[in-house]
């Protein structure tokens, strides 16, 4: 026997998964999802899907596996209307290895205690048939109260909570679209952030790809512009959403498509939601395998894993602050409650410039730092604890233009330690990890990000420990027992890795032995057909 020499692995390190909830498993199994909704009753291509980097396709209430291609096909998700009608139906049962989610139900009255143990019913009736898929319900914003809500969490156990808000909108009577800070859309991402964090799972969202008049409350739904939509996402991001699920995609309201024609006729907006959706599942590589920082204990709770570098409206008036965050009292109208020390050790002061200045009267808008750690300790190996992961997202947008007509300069100044020179940045666009190091102003390390309207990014710094998400090191290792080859692999868990072998080097005929996330490191694979072969080389290769 011979083994072949182990080559780069991507994904995390850890000795174990227990503490990891079912959800969030499954993200880091499949990758955070970008989706979106589709109706089976208007045209679909699964190309232009696809092409548009969605991870999963999201039915609105029936599916249409004739149209997921050939199985077990495209990964989907399905709302789920009530009790009778959950999966498979149809032709659903040769795709049930892609099912990614199921929403059961849509916005229902979780604060009447009936209906909330209906739900609670229907959770603890159909989990155990699922244990692969992500069963989840949805509620808008402020629909149910905290209370209601923490009991529906403590007694259904859902693996996900989800909410819908809309914030971009019109005036009724003018129909002059309505720019701004989404501050309320902010307070309510907040809002699920601290519910799913309590109870370690994942948050999911939807995005707004829609346009729509309801004359019954006066509210004018409008298409984002390229900003508000970027926003839209990487916002989400910054709060800890690893779901995102555009409303909707090929119905006749969608701002993505001009109708009729379902999905054949594309907006500009597609090429964004394009380039969004890419930038999300490249940021989601490290992102599913984070968690907010813990907040300092306050007695009113605010959030200070979080900040705001609060931006002005055009008229120069500092923008309103999202419920659940506080002014800085040392600098009330310019950040939220920041401490030097408390969320890093490194960063002392930052500038932020509406360097476009074609937006907003050229007043800055806002900007948000959000600080991760890894969800699990030995995510990035047993040598490293403690790394920090900052992600920032230029929130200035307008109704109108391009994303780069809102582009904003944020500087950030690091009092760095000898030994640390910069930050290992994850690029959006290649997902690939650039090692920048930071030049010396004033004393101080300085990062500038160029960042379009509602782009982000996300850093550690560079301290030799792993990025988590990324290619690591991979070791095989292999006896012979009673005729079998056991092969050790030892390393990355959470990682989605590809064992392979050949009968001999060099080889353009690797047959796969396992496709696997690994469990535990290290993991024994036993290869039984060995015995029939005198020589034997193995390699494991990442999947993404």
């Amino acid at each position: 026997m011979a083994l072949a020499a182990a080559v780069l692995v991507s994904g995390c390190a850890q000795t174990g998964y227990a503490q990891i909830s079912k959800g969030n498993w499954i993200l880091i199994n499949r990758g955070l999802q970008v989706q979106a909704m589709v109706t089976k009753d208007d045209v679909f291509h699964l190309n232009t899907y696809s092409n548009a980097y969605y991870t999963s396709i999201h039915w609105l209430w029936d599916s249409n596996p004739s149209l997921m291609g050939t199985t077990p096909g495209f990964p989907w998700s399905r709302w789920v209307g009530d009790e009778t009608k959950v999966p498979p139906l149809g032709a659903e049962g040769s795709h049930l290895s892609q099912l990614v989610s199921l929403q059961l139900g849509d916005e229902w009255n979780l604060n009447d205690a009936a209906t909330r143990t209906r739900a609670v019913n229907w959770f603890n009736a159909i989990r155990n048939n699922f244990p692969n898929t992500i069963l989840y319900m949805n509620n808008y914003g402020g629909q149910v109260g905290d209370a209601q809500l923490g009991d529906f969490i403590t007694r259904a156990r859902p693996d996900m909570l989800s909410f819908d808000a809309y914030p971009w909108r019109s005036d009724y009577v003018s129909r002059n679209p309505i720019g701004g800070s989404p501050t309320s859309w902010y307070g309510d991402l907040r809002r699920y952030r601290e519910h799913a964090r309590a109870n370690n799972i994942p948050l999911a969202i939807y995005v707004q790809t829609f346009h729509a008049v309801q004359d019954y409350d006066q509210t004018v739904y409008r298409d984002p512009s390229a900003s508000e939509l970027r926003l839209n996402h990487f916002g989400a991001l910054a709060f800890n959403a690893k779901v995102l699920i555009d409303f909707t995609y090929n119905t006749g309201a969608s701002s993505l498509f001009t109708t009729p024609g379902g999905d054949s006729n594309p907006t500009a907006l597609l090429a964004e939601r394009t380039d969004a959706n890419r930038r999300a599942r490249n940021l989601g590589k490290a992102l599913v395998r984070l968690k907010p920082i813990a907040d300092v204990p306050f007695p009113d709770l605010h959030t200070t894993s979080m900040m705001f570098l609060r931006g002005k409206t055009s008229s120069g008036a500092p923008n309103p602050i999202p419920i659940g965050f506080v002014a800085d009292p040392d600098a009330p109208n310019s950040y939220t409650d920041w401490v030097a020390n408390r969320n890093d050790p490194y960063l002392r002061g930052w500038a932020v410039t509406n360097k476009a200045g074609v937006k907003n009267n050229g007043q800055p808008g806002d900007v948000i730092i959000s600080w991760f750690k890894p969800l699990d300790e030995s995510f990035d190996g047993p040598n490293y604890t403690n790394e920090i992961y900052v992600m920032v997202v230029n929130g200035l947008t307008d109704p109108a233009g391009a994303a780069a007509d809102c582009l904003q300069e944020i500087k950030l100044n690091f009092a760095f330690p000898f030994g640390i020179t910069g930050v290992d940045m994850l690029d959006p666009v290649t997902g690939q990890v650039q090692t920048q190091t930071l030049p010396v102003v004033n004393n101080r390390r300085q990062l500038a990000l160029k960042l379009n309207g509602g782009d982000a990014a996300l850093f550690k710094f560079s301290d030799g420990a792993p990025f988590v998400g990324w290619p690591v090191p991979a070791r095989l290792n292999l006896q012979m027992r009673s005729n079998s080859a056991a092969i050790s692999l030892q390393g990355a868990v959470g990682a989605r890795y590809q064992l392979e072998a050949a009968a001999s080097l060099p080889s353009t005929n690797w047959a796969m032995l396992t496709n696997l996330v690994l469990p535990s490191s290290p993991y024994m694979f036993t290869e039984t057909t060995s015995s029939n072969v005198s020589t034997r080389f193995y390699r494991v290769v990442s999947v993404p």
